[in-house]
């Protein structure tokens, strides 16, 4: 629980308290367990904000988003956009290594490219929330986004050799890490076929697209960089998220 804890302080801006005596190592693998509790928090506004039409609630609920994870994630979207676009502009030597991408991505600046993709990652999540059907998907995509995290710091190399998110890292290792967030998710889901609250036949669709989409962003990140830093783990959450919830939104209620 301390662990728990501890991943809850590090990766929202939930008022939790002083962060000073918590370790951090090992936080990882309670990284879907973080996702399920915003993705409560989440769930809970939504009905709150029934009241609002639908692209009102929408925007509302994407600000809350941003609001209980700090923009933390998304961050990493940007710089990362910035680092994969950057070979765009130089000559073939340089595009023959990653220094350059990574001494883009380690810019506190923003690019155009970068804005481009924090532009396009939140107008997806507006757009799907704005036609969503079946609320309470919106409990497991926070989950699902930060599971592909989980997978992408377990399965790829870290490229800095001192970078910030080093430590989480060193302190996963397989299959140890996987299976406790992985098992969860699939007894909240099973909870939510067995409670009658959603069909089961759409909810393993589901289910199965959104394990999919967060396992495809991490490695096709990968693929590009040949491993992942702070920055790219950042950017597997919200690309996650976003193919969850675009892919929650073609499910209709009976």
């Amino acid at each position: 629980m301390r662990r728990f804890w501890a991943a809850l302080t590090f990766y929202t801006a939930l008022p939790l308290g002083r962060a000073a005596d918590l370790q951090f190592e090992g936080i990882a693998a309670w990284l879907p367990a973080v996702g399920l509790c915003l993705g409560g928090i989440l769930f809970l506004a939504s009905l709150l904000l029934q009241v609002f039409p639908a692209g009102v609630r929408a925007a509302l609920l994407v600000a809350l988003w941003v609001v209980l994870t700090g923009g933390l994630h998304l961050d990493g979207v940007a710089d990362t956009a910035d680092g994969l676009a950057a070979n765009l502009h130089t000559s073939s030597e340089q595009s023959a290594s990653n220094s350059h991408r990574l001494q883009v991505m380690s810019d506190s600046h923003t690019g155009a490219y970068g804005v481009l993709a924090l532009g396009l990652v939140l107008l997806l999540k507006f757009a799907a929330l704005s036609s969503l059907q079946v609320w309470p998907l919106l409990l497991l995509v926070p989950a699902w986004g930060r599971w592909g995290q989980l997978l992408a710091i377990a399965l790829y190399p870290y490229l800095r050799e001192q970078g910030s998110a080093r430590f989480l890292k060193d302190s996963t290792s397989l299959p140890g890490s996987l299976w406790p967030g992985t098992l969860l998710l699939g007894v909240t889901t099973a909870g939510l076929g067995g409670s009658g609250i959603l069909a089961w036949r759409p909810l393993l669709l589901w289910t199965l697209g959104a394990a999919l989409g967060a396992l495809a962003v991490g490695h096709w990140i990968y693929r590009q960089l040949g491993g992942h830093t702070g920055d790219t783990y950042g950017a597997t959450v919200e690309w996650s998220e976003a193919i969850a919830l675009l892919w929650g939104s073609l499910i209709k209620l009976s």
